[in-house]
């Protein structure tokens, strides 16, 4: 009875931690597909164009990740606010389509970057709207977007190509046994984010071993233009197999960065439902150096703002020509609760751990009890 006892035991332990190593290759395998792919990203005028064509059967679902007060001053017409913090529940997510599009917008692209990159990975057809709301009305109430000449330092720069010294890390263990679970323990905490001033700060307070370890994810030939001192270049369609996601520290803070912070916070979030302790540096490149051959991308608000008409308490009375009529299915305001969707399909499949668990112990109790009958007998 002895010997079963510890077999069982033997045999619980294994499947537990066959369900980390499932955990893990599900969540990778989910951020691998979307990522190899690009990322997904829709800028505000094709937003507009779409809820302006006439045909109200293409309108993007719309939601908002802002503040709840900053969305009830001014919001994209037909769009429903949404808690980043709270999204990634069961419930939550019940309540998106699983048939159209998804556009996501905050305030200037950092979290819904990282909302978009988690509903990717459970199958939603998500996209994030670049530079956030700043970029459909720079002038409405609540807006913010990314000014250089105020927000921008002047860090220092290092050119060419870098001699990685290869480590083998062992991998993190996910946040969760679910692609679910892992985005609902990563987004209820808050994302992460660290601004360049603190990152510089940290780089240079004379302690080298609290320096974070830097991941570039801009393109290689723009990484060599210059890039922060220290960092490493992996791209993002690149990072996701396992011995790339080895280079990286299990142990230490990581900060990516890219351009203007949208493909930073996207790979952020997916390296947190990974179990990395990493961070998205506000803003990218951008943030970090006024050189203009660095930076290379950057955002410009004469480019990429529209100055579209709004809904909200601190909105004018729009005309017709400048905002598509709300309908009802889409006003957040008219619309009752909806009867929760099914979740689309990803690649991976929930791992039954208590499910086998219940099974073995039921084997268990019947093992003893037969061998206690050969016994009597």
């Amino acid at each position: 009875m002895k010997k079963l006892a510890v077999l069982n035991l033997v045999l619980v332990l294994s499947l537990m931690l066959g369900a980390v190593a499932f955990a893990a290759e599900d969540i990778q395998a989910a951020a691998y597909d979307y990522f190899s792919g690009g990322t997904k990203n829709i800028t505000a005028d094709v937003v507009y164009d779409n809820l302006n064509d006439g045909d109200d059967t293409n309108n993007p679902y719309i939601v908002s990740v802002r503040k709840q007060e900053d969305y009830e001053q001014a919001h994209i017409p037909t769009a429903v606010w949404m808690d980043a913090k709270t999204l990634f529940t069961a419930d939550n997510l019940a309540k998106l389509p699983t048939d159209k599009q998804i556009v996501v917008y905050c305030y200037t692209g950092q979290t819904a970057s990282q909302v978009v990159s988690a509903l990717r990975m459970l199958g939603y057809d998500a996209y994030n709207m670049l530079f956030g709301f700043g970029a459909w009305n720079a002038d409405a109430p609540t807006s913010k977007t990314f000014d250089q000449a105020t927000m921008g330092n002047d860090y220092a720069t290092e050119s060419g190509p870098v001699a990685e010294t290869m480590i083998v890390h062992d991998l993190p263990t996910p946040l969760a046994d679910t692609i679910q679970g892992a985005a609902d323990a990563y987004f209820s905490g808050g994302t992460k984010n660290i601004s360049p001033a603190d990152l510089y700060d940290n780089l240079n307070d004379g302690d080298t071993s609290n320096d974070p370890f830097l991941l570039s994810v801009r393109s290689a030939e723009d990484f060599e233009k210059g890039h922060i001192p220290g960092a490493i270049n992996i791209a993002p369609g690149e990072l996701f197999i396992q011995t790339n996601l080895q280079r990286l520290p299990a142990d230490k803070q990581i900060v990516v960065y890219c351009y203007t912070g949208q493909t930073g916070s996207q790979v952020t979030s997916a390296l947190r439902m990974l179990g990395y302790d990493a961070y998205n540096m506000l803003w990218g490149m951008q943030a970090w150096t006024m050189d203009q051959d660095v930076v290379a991308k950057m955002y410009d608000a004469t480019k990429h703002s529209f100055g579209y008409a709004y809904e909200g308490t601190a909105a004018e009375t729009p005309t017709e020509e400048e905002t598509p009529e709300a309908t009802p299915e889409a006003t957040p305001e008219a619309t009752p609760e909806a009867t929760p969707e099914t979740m689309p399909q990803t690649g991976g499949v929930p791992f039954p751990v208590e499910g086998i668990l219940l099974g073995l112990g039921t084997l268990t109790v019947a093992a003893g009890a037969y061998l206690r009958r050969r016994k009597a007998a």
